[in-house]
């Protein structure tokens, strides 16, 4: 399955909603619903979440200096 943006922010959304107190049972992801079962609530969505920025090429927690000029043209982890 292919991942997109909206499926990560769905995601997060979820992480945080759970972060904060709330009850999540589903995650809408572009294909459909994904149930996920309160136990493990947590776990999945970072499980979740991992694989899919990691399907969309997005290190976690890594910011990219965007400045090229006085770095030979490359982009530096800041």
């Amino acid at each position: 399955m292919a991942f997109t943006e909206s499926d990560l922010a769905s995601v997060e959304a979820a992480i945080i909603a759970k972060a904060s107190g709330s009850t999540v049972k589903q995650v809408t992801l572009s294909n459909g619903m994904t149930e996920i079962k309160d136990t493990t609530l947590m776990a999945d969505l970072m499980t979740l979440r991992g694989l899919i920025r990691m399907e969309l090429g997005i290190a976690a927690g890594t910011v990219y200096n965007r400045t090229y000029a006085g770095n030979g043209g490359r982009a530096t982890a800041i």
